[in-house]
């Protein structure tokens, strides 16, 4: 086997050489992203424990009778040393506001507010009358069906709050249900948020999700609000906070005890709708931050399809080229078996390693037809 490759590389001519080049230069950049980016969040350094600051956590809704009645309740409780609940009401239809209302009587940190009219762009007014109302300086965006996993998730946050730092991010996500498109939408929100991870790591700040995430309130205002952002249909506080993100004021707590999952049935256009989000949100990032993740892009579209030609151009040179193939997939599902664990995420091992070598080329030709609409709507 070894003569025989090498009687093939003496035959190379200097394109041949050039192929096989590019191809190792592809390897070696997916290989740095995987360890540098992907990977990052698994050897960086445990934030310090500090005195538990009181956190005041947002929560806007619209026809949320059932989760409100199911889940607030075991929010209320988890809610102690000075927390307390925003609720603000955007203009439901349903019994919400009596549900809030028979709370309210028996938990004092439960404050109640409400939009009186259907308005234009109601979610972001909601948030902004939310953070208004915050007594607290610190405030967390959670959403209506928010389970608590764990009955120290919101001591576990408030005690790495320090005043050294702007932003908390923790893990969310939904919880795992039957359904294609269920098992899609998981796997596209835990890989979102670990790149985000990555770049944040890396001095590119940038977050996909607004949940779950505690930051100082001055720091909103400062921005000035939504300003800007209001007429964005696809996110929203996610927008001002990448705004203001940077890596030495951001912690991040990657552990099972600070994640939440929401009650959630998935559709297709739910999932899409994930994806649309999320490149509107890159849309609204600086340029430097844009020209890194259009190169990642790139980067695995190339490695994806100059893999797949290098293979069949060179086929005396197959075992090496499959052995490093192999070795770069062993690496990546070694880094997000770790991951899920630590997420207590297990059954999602098999379909997210599939899901991570296969859907970003899917994406990107999604990306491309989204933009293209995109456009033609504007004209």
């Amino acid at each position: 086997m070894v003569d025989f490759i090498l009687n093939a590389l003496a035959g190379f001519q200097w394109y041949d050489w050039a192929l096989l080049g590019f191809f190792g230069l592809l390897y070696l950049l997916k290989l740095l992203y995987l360890f540098l980016f992907t990977g990052r969040i698994l050897y960086r350094r445990k934030s310090v424990q500090t005195e538990q600051v009181p956190l005041s956590l947002l929560l806007t809704y619209r026809n949320e009778e059932e989760n409100l009645r199911k889940y607030l309740p075991q929010v209320l409780a988890s809610a102690k040393a000075g927390s307390e609940v925003v609720a603000v009401d955007d203009y439901s239809q349903d019994n919400s506001l009596s549900v809030l209302g028979v709370l309210r009587e028996s938990h004092s940190n439960l404050k109640v507010s409400a939009l009186n009219q259907e308005t234009r762009y109601s979610e972001k007014m909601a948030q902004n009358i939310a953070l208004k109302a915050a007594s607290n300086s610190w405030v967390m965006v959670i959403p209506p069906s928010h389970k608590v996993n764990s009955p120290e998730w919101l001591s576990a946050i408030s005690s790495k709050i320090n005043n050294e730092k702007e932003i908390i991010i923790n893990y969310s996500n939904v919880k795992a249900r039957k359904g294609f498109f269920q098992l899609l939408y998981r796997n596209e929100r835990l890989f979102q948020q670990l790149k985000s991870f990555g770049f944040i790591l890396n001095r590119l700040s940038y977050l996909s999700f607004e949940e779950n995430i505690a930051f100082r309130k001055e720091k909103y205002f400062e921005a000035g609000g939504f300003g800007q952002h209001i007429k964005e249909h696809f996110a929203n506080l996610e927008l001002v906070l990448n705004d203001f993100i940077k890596k030495k004021k951001t912690a991040i707590n990657f552990t099972s005890e600070t994640t939440i999952q929401k009650e959630m049935n998935v559709s297709k256009p739910d999932y899409f709708e994930l994806l649309k989000k999320e490149l509107r949100i890159r849309q609204n990032l600086s340029f430097s931050k844009r020209f890194i993740l259009f190169c990642e892009k790139w980067l695995t579209l190339l490695f994806f399809s100059f893999t797949v030609f290098t293979v069949i151009y060179f086929m005396e040179l197959w075992p090496v080229i499959s052995g490093l193939v192999l070795l770069y997939i062993v690496a990546f599902a070694f880094i997000i078996k770790i991951s899920l664990n630590r997420l207590n995420e297990r059954n999602l091992f098999l379909s997210s390693l599939v899901y991570a070598l296969f859907i970003p080329v899917w994406k990107a030709g999604y990306q491309v037809y989204f933009q293209y609409k995109s456009r033609r709507r504007q004209k």
